[in-house]
């Protein structure tokens, strides 16, 4: 009898301690980020400079659930105009999307001539075009893209080859590292991270 006690005893322990650290772990991964550790260098927003709510998506140009979230994200947008900043980062999924980090180099070139939200929106517009080619292929692909923006293709080729933006994907990839992103798209609204399905109304709350 007492050995069961004991057992019992033993095992409500357990199950406290777990709570608690599973409790202690929850806060501390939904808890707001400094905004300065979050926008970065705000390399490519769009939207108010003084905005109510800001938005910050960490993404990958060849993710399909990212593709699946642009219209949302341009209908908020659109919807809140000035109310609202959008930045966006990359994070490449290099070891399962192999085109990636390409289609980032690509739209970095692309923002260099100040083409880069057209250039985003090509890509996950066109996503199934380029995602599964061969890198070659890929690149030529992206060199057309940038043709059809007015981009030379020579400076497109070039920086594609030697990778001229390499460091600016890697400063967001390092940032959103560090902050926990380890999927795509991952969102962020005021610093707080919120899943896709909350988006909307997350905004809608804090423009009230």
């Amino acid at each position: 009898m007492q050995n069961i006690k004991l057992l019992i005893g033993m095992l409500l322990g357990t199950v406290i301690v777990v709570t608690i650290i599973a409790i202690a772990f929850s806060q501390k991964t939904s808890a707001p980020i400094e905004m300065k550790r979050l926008v970065g260098d705000e390399r490519h927003a769009t939207g108010s400079a003084t905005p109510k709510v800001t938005l910050v998506e960490f993404s990958d140009f060849q993710c399909p659930a990212c593709r699946a979230a642009q219209p949302l994200v341009e209908q908020l947008i659109t919807q809140y105009g000035e109310q609202l900043r959008f930045i966006y980062r990359n994070f490449p999924l290099i070891a399962i999307h192999k085109n990636s980090q390409a289609a980032a180099l690509a739209a970095e070139t692309a923002g260099s001539v100040n083409k880069y939200w057209e250039y985003h929106n090509i890509l996950f517009e066109r996503q199934q075009e380029w995602s599964e080619k061969s890198a070659e292929e890929a690149e030529s692909i992206f060199i057309a893209y940038g043709t059809l923006l007015g981009i030379p293709p020579e400076l497109m080729k070039t920086s594609l080859s030697s990778k001229t933006f390499e460091q600016q994907i890697q400063n967001d990839v390092k940032d959103g590292t560090a902050l926990g992103v380890s999927a795509t798209p991952t969102f962020y609204v005021n610093s707080q991270k919120t899943s896709v399905q909350d988006l909307e109304q997350t905004i809608a709350n804090l423009l009230k």
